[in-house]
């Protein structure tokens, strides 16, 4: 019985990936808004009414797919680390590293993001509970910022809250480029921004 239950999540977890990956083929050759629920499952196999068994909407599975896409963000942030100058000033670093997570951003497209803030929005006036889905960066902004302390470019202070403040700009941003793609300047604001928020702790 149990070796059946096994096969059973097994093939389960298989059409949840034919799914998704049919799913997340046709929103990138399409684009999401030209994607509906019939070209999915016909792209994957499946009948209709399976999808629902995985997913509550098309608008459900683009979540997923935007998670799995922050997931690799994060993880090639992480990877800057290793490969930037360090001798360069720590608020060159801190400025480079906001570029290159708007500059990722806008790699996932503004009509995207437009869908998923408008979900995230919905789910927590439904719930009145906040989203799964995290705008959490990695401890990039801390470590650099506490290596500009060591170095006698910025003066003491916390540095948990200037990685917060730092997020919070750019989470701002992507917002303002939502509104307003694609008369926006993303980058050059994200530049801006940051590198005016840290004169104020530079010595």
């Amino acid at each position: 019985m149990k070796e059946k239950l096994t096969k059973r999540k097994l093939q389960a977890a298989e059409t949840r990936q034919k799914i998704y990956d049919a799913a997340k083929a046709l929103m990138e050759k399409n684009g999401h808004e030209a994607v509906g629920i019939d070209d999915i499952v016909r792209e994957a196999g499946v009948a209709r009414g399976t999808f629902y068994v995985y997913f509550l909407s098309k608008e459900d599975l683009l979540v997923y797919i935007v998670l799995e896409g922050a997931e690799k963000m994060r993880s090639q942030i992480t990877g800057v680390w290793d490969s930037l100058d360090k001798s360069l000033p720590a608020s060159d670093l801190i400025v480079a590293i906001a570029c290159y997570i708007c500059e990722l951003t806008q790699s996932a497209g503004a009509e995207i993001m437009r869908t998923v803030y408008k979900i995230f929005i919905e789910r927590r006036q439904a719930s009145g509970v906040a989203s799964e889905f995290s705008f959490d960066m990695p401890d990039l902004f801390i470590n650099l910022y506490n290596l500009g302390v060591s170095r006698g470019e910025f003066i003491p202070a916390n540095a948990s809250e200037i990685a917060a403040s730092i997020k919070t700009i750019l989470v701002g941003l992507t917002f303002e480029w939502c509104l307003y793609d694609p008369n926006y300047s993303f980058i050059e604001r994200a530049k801006a921004l940051v590198s005016e928020y840290l004169n104020r702790f530079k010595l």
